[in-house]
């Protein structure tokens, strides 16, 4: 069952977050930041804040993992979110779920029953992108493959990942290492 969280403080962020949800298998997801007034020493924007708005404002198709399918799309670059399902290599296998204003997962009570998967250049750390964890991840289209999930399965998006965003999955105010929230980079893998 999904729930909303109205307000919540991102201690570490710097500012307030709104339109916090729970996703199935998850805590928390951090999502739409509202006016507050965050701390920048040199005039800029705190790093957060410019990691959100350049998800926002990514320039990317508007089409669905299940409109994808179409070979004519292979090359557009989207922008999906969703719930990590599982993780193969290099190879990210997501629930889609329908993007809030930020990009973040908008978990509703009428599933999308679309799936993606998406391949990066390398690995996330575990203890960040692990099963479950709420992503939204900026790519380009490369074609169709079988996902194979909960004793079925059908043909599914697949896309290149050139950006990855986590949300964070912790409670207000927790500032450990496992709730980092933002842009990751992928490691190189060992052994190829």
């Amino acid at each position: 069952m999904n729930a909303n969280l109205a307000l919540s403080f991102a201690r570490g962020a710097g500012f307030l977050l709104a339109g916090a949800s729970i996703a199935p298998g998850s805590t928390a997801v951090w999502s739409q930041p509202v006016a507050a007034e965050p701390a920048a020493t040199d005039g800029q924007q705190p790093a957060f804040l410019r990691e959100i708005e350049a998800l926002r404002t990514a320039e990317v198709a508007s089409l669905t993992p299940d409109e994808a399918l179409d070979e004519r799309h292979v090359g557009d670059r989207v922008r999906w979110a969703g719930a990590v399902y599982g993780i193969d290599g290099r190879c990210l296998t997501i629930n889609f779920a329908r993007s809030g204003d930020h990009g973040e997962p908008h978990w509703t009570a009428e599933p999308t029953y679309q799936a993606f998967v998406a391949c990066g250049a390398g690995v996330y750390d575990p203890e960040l992108v692990h099963r479950y964890a709420n992503v939204t991840i900026i790519g380009r289209i490369t074609g169709k493959r079988y996902i194979g999930m909960g004793g079925g399965g059908s043909d599914g998006a697949a896309i290149d990942i050139e950006k990855l965003f986590r949300w964070s999955d912790c409670l207000a105010g927790d500032d450990s290492p496992v709730c980092r929230q933002g842009f990751l980079t992928a490691e190189p893998v060992t052994g190829e």
